[in-house]
């Protein structure tokens, strides 16, 4: 039985959050009950105050401090006392100030609860590179979304709003990146896709010249999705270069509730290093995420803000003969892939 759809509004405190709850308010069908759980990093509760003038929704206040950090217990509590309400729609609005990826660690406590949509509200003018270097909570609010609100683009100029569109589309996994005025937005934009999210993304990421026409003749291909023998797979794809059958690419999208070991998987990508001409992919090592990024013979593991799955995909190198039978690659990948898997 499918939980209630559940939406996380996030974004940093100005940006807009509030106003995005009210423009989803406007629109809410009579015959439906919805619930919002916002949070004031305080004792009093303006933004509940604020919203209750619309008694078209159960509003449930949790105050006395940040639902993501020391309020965590109140936050439980609150989800525990909406899950016995008959109510179609919960949306959570927490504090700009704390990391809401607790906030989703918590609602997984809750299978009454099915998360449909992360929202990221958020202005050109805070979505600076200078700022998005500095500042470790936009990152994660940014980085843990699905849909990023690019909200008051009126208040900005066009080049602010090219940069931050920029800093956006350079990221991984990619954001269905909304630009709008007054935080505007759709109930039908908060649907969750009809199709999983793409794993293979590296004609966007590609620099040199070489990995570039590699990326190429991926996107060219057919993709082809396969059965995977490995625990918790959700989904696995490979591109086959549709001429010479030479493995072009393979990738895999995992459970949220795999769990990888960090020394066998940096052992995994040692071994099929000389295959790689790049790695990258999300994956679970614990109670966090990490985004794995490997190039030009160098892995790099960093913390990353992401809850929603874990994700592997390699693209192979240019030269025809350092690939052997794609089928024996598979096979051979797979397998010494599986002694890093932990389910839990």
């Amino acid at each position: 039985m499918a939980g209630i759809p559940t939406y996380l509004i996030s974004g940093l405190l100005g940006s807009g959050k509030t106003t995005c709850l009210r423009q989803l308010i406007k629109q809410k069908p009579e015959n439906e009950n919805w619930a919002v759980l916002i949070n004031e990093f305080g004792e009093v509760d303006i933004d509940g105050a604020t919203l209750s003038q619309n008694n078209a929704v159960t509003i449930k206040a949790v105050s006395g401090g940040c639902i993501c950090c020391s309020a965590q217990f109140n936050l439980a509590q609150a989800l525990g006392e909406l899950s016995r309400q008959p109510i179609d729609k919960l949306f959570i609005e927490p504090t700009g100030l704390g990391h809401p990826a607790k906030v989703l660690d918590t609602l997984k406590q809750f299978p009454q609860f099915t998360l449909h949509k992360t929202l990221c509200v958020i202005t050109p003018q805070q979505l600076t590179e200078v700022r998005w270097q500095k500042s470790q909570v936009m990152r994660d609010l940014v980085t843990l979304a699905d849909l990023i609100v690019l909200n008051k683009t009126d208040l900005s100029s066009q080049q602010e709003v090219t940069k931050s569109q920029a800093i956006l589309k350079r990221l991984y996994t990619q954001k269905t990146i909304l630009p709008t005025q007054f935080a505007q937005i759709t109930i039908e934009q908060l649907k969750p896709p009809e199709q999983a999210r793409p794993l293979f993304q590296f004609q966007a990421v590609a620099t040199d010249f070489s990995l570039k026409q590699n990326a190429d003749a991926v996107h060219a291909s057919e993709n082809r999705d396969w059965n995977s023998t490995l625990p918790g797979v959700e989904q696995a794809f490979l591109q086959i270069d549709p001429q010479n059958g030479r493995l072009l690419a393979i990738g895999w999208q995992f459970s949220a509730e795999v769990q990888f070991n960090r020394i066998a998987l940096k052992a995994w990508i040692d071994n099929f290093a000389p295959l790689m001409a790049r790695a990258k992919g999300l994956v679970r090592t614990g109670k966090e995420w990490q985004l794995l990024n490997y190039i030009d013979n160098h892995l790099q593991l960093e913390d990353i803000a992401w809850r929603q799955d874990s994700r592997l995909e390699c693209l192979f190198t240019e030269a025809p003969n350092s690939i052997p039978p794609h089928k024996d690659t598979i096979i051979s990948m797979e397998s010494q892939l599986l002694s890093a898997i932990q389910l839990r």
